[in-house]
């Protein structure tokens, strides 16, 4: 009997365990994402901001692309098989901010066609990525997506205060260059490591 429970009670700290590990595993960034989206934006940023120093007539194929390509991939994402997988509480939660930043873009997006001025807009497009940065640097305790997030609401704040637009492209260029694409390296070369089982 007693050696049952002790049996009982070395399967109940291995579960545990293996608990905790996946539960690591689940909230881990590979940094792909980052490089990709931040890589995109900074592109269509700089595009924008070159077309209008050349009198260019559309300014804003850089962004009709990243447009056409986000939509793409949301709908890649929505079709794709779901694997089943167990899923934790962490593991919703971040999923309903990315829904909430989804939903925040394009309401973003509308109201740049509708209500606001791009300048105004795209300081509230950097305000909502400083939110995702914020959460997302949290769960994988990524420092470097945290101090992006507050790099993305300073430049939100220095697009209000500016007044032109072809300046507001190059703030948004550095603020994704410093939020997303040199985070998403460091979590790709830790991913990679980690992989590799260089560190732990």
């Amino acid at each position: 009997m007693e050696k049952d429970q002790k049996l009982s009670n070395e399967k109940s700290l291995e579960i545990i365990q293996q608990m905790i590990s996946q539960a690591k595993a689940n909230i881990s960034d590979n940094g792909l994402g980052w490089l990709l989206w931040g890589s995109m934006i900074f592109l269509a940023s700089l595009s924008t901001y070159f077309l209008i120093h050349a009198d260019a007539a559309e300014i804003y194929w850089g962004w009709n692309i990243f447009g056409i390509f986000t939509i793409i991939m949301l709908t890649y994402e929505l079709f794709k098989p779901k694997k089943k997988a167990v899923r934790t509480y962490v593991d919703d939660l971040l999923r309903l901010v990315d829904i909430a930043f989804t939903i925040s873009l394009f309401t973003v997006i509308f109201a740049i066609n509708f209500a606001v001025t791009p300048n105004g807009g795209f300081g509230f497009f950097l305000m909502i990525f400083g939110f995702l940065m914020l959460i997302k640097g949290g769960a994988v305790k990524s420092k470097s997506l945290m101090i992006g997030a507050g790099v993305n609401w300073a430049g939100a704040i220095a697009m209000f205060v500016n007044k032109d637009f072809k300046y507001d492209m190059l703030i948004m260029a550095a603020a994704v260059l410093i939020g997303y694409i040199i985070p998403g390296f460091l979590l790709w070369r830790k991913y990679s490591r980690q992989k590799a089982g260089q560190i732990k």
